[in-house]
């Protein structure tokens, strides 16, 4: 059997996505970033790599599109990376193949929030595993191409390098993306980082600089990076300091990143405006005080919202789109629900847009029932309660009054009283769709999608528009 030199990298793709199955949900992209880091690892180092995300194509596809561009079978273990619960199934069916066609390949599988919690369930779901990397890899990926090492699930840095988007297949169709930061330690219960520090952000001039380098990885063409941070924590000066240098290097590059509500003052959304952050992905989750406290966002629920409020209304101020993630919570009652929505319209002229759900338990037992244990005294239950052990993904009906169909609704409901169809496409288009993708093909994957599943407003002409319409904030 004749092997390539090529190192595989796999982003495991989902059977169907993970919400709400239409066409506007197969279009989204996400990078995976994480394995893009080790990948250009390797190849700084020497070796020659590509990534390739699964996406929701069919698992044999992605194997046979390697085989016929001569990558696969490898002299090297074929790195898979599971980015979360929802691709596991696609893992597995994957895997499977790979051990039919060559079985002697070796499989690394990663992704520390699926791998990590509990690696003896792990090996259950994913026998075809040869060796298990349950945390963050960059320190010892040389070695797991050739050996067997102690791997540890530790923190580990920001990478200092900027990422090569080359390496990843088709990469001209995503929107790039510049770890700013990792970690967050907030507490907030539901969070899988709520224990691990946020990091300090690196030098603007190094961010500016990788801004500049992916721009050049994209032939100068138009890019929105998403600085990936789970909160991103700018000081003022340091907001200052990258807005200095972007105009110094008279870059032209929008970005996106998110943080938390009540963390980012006014004048430094004011600097990042300058040095080019267009959308902002808000964690206000609930703007109940029963569920802030009950989510351990904060002891100070009043607090924290007239932080929010500032926040957004700077967000009207400098021009940028505000989307705002709503959390429905352990506990939920019509009176919880109808405050978040009480203040969500008094803010709705400085939101973009508003993603809705229930909350999930995501992991096996082991980690999962600690959630799930806190949740149910809070009058919420699973709605199966084999599906940690069976999934790792346990839905829940979040009290007497909010089953999980009632939940369901309640989240279509709310998203689509703050988006509709224009706002909903600038911000997907801005970061998730491809990037030759247009409001043609838009409107045409709107037209074959279930308007039922979709979580904007599809006003008839004529039409008035719903309570807390959304004003969007143009670039």
């Amino acid at each position: 059997m004749v092997r390539s030199d090529v190192v595989i990298f796999v982003s495991a793709g989902m059977i169907s996505p993970k919400k709400r199955d239409h066409p506007l949900a197969r279009r989204q992209l996400y990078l995976n970033y994480g394995a893009l880091s080790l990948a250009t690892v390797l190849q700084i180092g020497g070796h020659e790599t590509v990534l390739v995300h699964g996406e929701h194509q069919a698992p044999a596809v992605v194997l046979e599109d390697l085989r016929a561009a001569g990558r696969f079978p490898s002299c090297y273990p074929l790195m898979l990376s599971i980015p979360s619960f929802y691709a596991l199934p696609w893992a597995q069916r994957f895997c499977r193949l790979a051990k039919t066609a060559d079985p002697e390949c070796k499989i690394v599988v990663g992704g520390r929030w699926v791998v990590g919690p509990d690696m003896a369930w792990f090996r259950t779901m994913l026998p075809e595993a040869d060796q298990l990397a349950p945390g963050l890899s960059e320190p010892y990926i040389q070695d797991l191409l050739t050996g067997s090492p102690i791997l540890e699930r530790t923190a580990v840095p920001t990478p200092s390098f900027t990422l090569n988007h080359t390496l990843v297949s088709g990469y001209l169709n995503y929107q790039p993306s510049i770890e700013a930061s990792r970690g967050c330690g907030m507490g907030c219960l539901f969070c899988e980082e709520r224990d691990i520090p946020v990091e300090k952000l690196g030098d603007p001039s190094t961010v500016a600089r990788s801004m500049a380098l992916v721009r050049e990885q994209y032939g100068g063409g138009e890019i929105h990076p998403y600085f990936q941070s789970s909160m991103f924590l700018p000081t003022t000066r340091w907001a200052a300091r990258l807005a200095d240098e972007v105009r110094k290097s008279n870059m032209r590059v929008t970005w996106r990143t998110e943080t938390r509500v009540d963390v980012m003052v006014p004048d430094t959304l004011a600097a990042l405006a300058e040095a080019g952050l267009r959308v902002i992905d808000l964690g206000l989750e609930t703007a109940s005080p029963t569920q802030i406290m009950a989510m351990n966002k904060t002891p100070m629920p009043d607090r924290y919202l007239r932080k929010a409020e500032d926040l957004l209304e700077a967000c009207r101020k400098y021009g940028v789109m505000a989307k705002v993630n709503v959390l429905l919570y352990a506990g939920e009652t019509e009176t919880t629900i109808r405050e978040t929505e009480a203040w969500l319209d008094s803010n709705a002229s400085s939101i973009a847009g508003v993603s809705v759900g229930p909350v999930i338990a995501y992991g096996p037992p082991k980690t999962a029932d600690i959630l799930i244990e806190d949740w149910a005294r809070r009058g919420a239950r699973p709605v199966e309660h084999d599906s940690a052990v069976r999934t790792g993904i346990t839905k829940m009906h979040l009290s007497d009054e909010f089953d999980a169909a009632t939940a369901e609704v309640a989240s279509l409901e709310l998203s689509r009283r703050y988006m509709d169809s224009d706002s909903y496409f600038a911000l997907k288009s801005f970061s998730y769709y491809p990037r030759d993708y247009h409001r043609v093909d838009f409107d045409a994957d709107v037209l074959a999608s279930d308007p039922a599943a979709l979580p904007f407003r599809l006003a008839a002409c004529g039409e008035a528009p719903a309570p807390g319409p959304t004003k969007i904030q143009q670039a």
